[in-house]
């Protein structure tokens, strides 16, 4: 399944953006670091090697989910963790790169030219205008019995419909019905946003644990096979991870950017066996899951 971030769907139209250039050469560095190859990093996104080819030339941006991803990527790679300063600044090149394509222009209405102004028309005779005013008058009633026509009918195809049953069509408001969620399971899911998924249709939370004002929860799925890691009352730049024993290439981490929830990505586990979700409180300590929920909750 290829979940290529929704910047790749401009891929070609817009030249490469300073910021952006200049951003891929960070991410292309982050992967020569932790001894990737694009492929294994386009593999551990769920995406394809020519998106991370265009993503290092800075051709196109990648999602800040997939910048936050390559990161953790590169810290669990390094002997001794990196400062979280160099990932500040990759977001923040993310955000200059956006900002220097110019994401929603403005389009402006270019002035006339003197030469091509068309010139003002001349005043009618009064006769003229006399005639212009009840052929005014005669078009604005015409449209007025319209409408009223059009009510009327409407009315009494509403009546009908109401009366005629499960046999009738339904009305067009009717037909208008959201896309199914999208479906994965075990390896699949693993890096996969649980909200846009089934799997967060009988998540259960196994695990909670509270401190600093933040709950943490321990999310599960039978059906996908997948868990992931809640937190709520948090604050931006808060960070919450699901760490899986002897797998770190299978851990998640997500950085809390606004608002008071997140979670991370899903990562594939057969059991909680090994499974632990902790949120590191910026500035007051470190929160795990450990106690077992006492009643099931479906929330992502």
């Amino acid at each position: 399944m290829d979940t290529q971030p929704r910047d790749d769907a401009d891929s070609g139209q817009e030249p490469p953006a300073a910021a952006g250039i200049e951003l891929g050469q960070t991410l292309k560095r982050w992967r020569e670091e932790s001894n990737r190859s694009q492929n294994a990093v386009a593999k551990k996104l769920g995406t394809r090697q020519p998106t991370v080819s265009r993503w290092e030339s800075g051709a196109t941006l990648p999602a800040v989910e997939a910048i936050q991803v390559l990161w953790r990527i590169r810290t669990q790679a390094a002997e001794a963790p990196p400062s979280e300063t160099e990932l500040d600044r990759a977001l923040g090149l993310h955000q200059r790169a956006e900002t220097e394509r110019g994401r929603f222009p403005k389009r402006s209405v270019p002035p006339a030219s003197p030469a091509t102004t068309a010139p003002a028309p001349l005043p009618a005779p009064a006769e003229t205008g006399t005639k212009r005013t009840m052929l005014t008058i005669l078009t604005a009633s015409g449209v007025v019995v319209a409408l009223v026509v059009a009510l009327l009918v409407w009315q009494h195809s509403s009546g009908s419909a109401q009366a005629g049953g499960a046999d009738n069509p339904s009305p067009p408001a009717a037909a208008a019905r959201h896309a199914p969620p999208s479906t994965c399971s075990g390896v699949s899911c693993t890096s996969v946003e649980p909200t846009t998924t089934v799997c967060a249709q009988d998540a259960t939370t196994a695990y909670t644990g509270r401190g600093y004002g933040v709950l943490v929860e321990l999310r599960y799925s039978a059906r996908c096979h997948a868990a992931w890691a809640r937190m709520s009352g948090t604050s931006p730049g808060d960070r919450i991870m699901l760490t899986v024993q002897h797998d770190e290439e299978n851990s998640q981490e997500y950085r809390q950017q606004t608002g008071k929830t997140a979670h991370t990505p899903m990562a594939h586990v057969d059991s909680l066996t090994g499974v632990q979700a902790c949120a590191i409180v910026e500035g007051r300590g470190t929160v795990c899951a450990t106690t077992q929920a006492t009643s099931a909750t479906t929330r992502p």
